[in-house]
C-alpha cells in the first residue's frame, strides 16, 4: 500500500495527516502530522495547509 499525505479540516482546525487507502476505500491513519495555524484567511489556511503536503510528499519520494 502507497501511503499518502491528506488535510482534514473540521470546526477545530485543519490537520495533515499521513495514511493509506486500503481495500473498501477505507483510509487508514498511520500517524498525525501536524496542525496549521489558522492564518488570516480559510483560504490562506488551506494554501499553508497545500504547501506542507506538498512538501511532505516530494520528500518521502526522495
Amino acid at each position: 500500500m502507497k501511503t499518502k499525505f491528506v488535510k482534514v479540516t473540521d470546526r477545530k482546525g485543519t490537520d495533515i495527516i499521513e495514511g493509506e487507502v486500503k481495500s473498501g476505500n477505507v483510509f487508514s491513519i498511520l500517524r498525525f502530522i501536524c496542525q496549521v495555524q489558522e492564518q488570516e484567511t480559510e483560504k490562506e489556511t488551506q494554501e499553508v495547509a497545500d504547501m506542507i503536503i506538498e512538501a511532505l510528499t516530494k520528500h518521502k519520494k526522495d
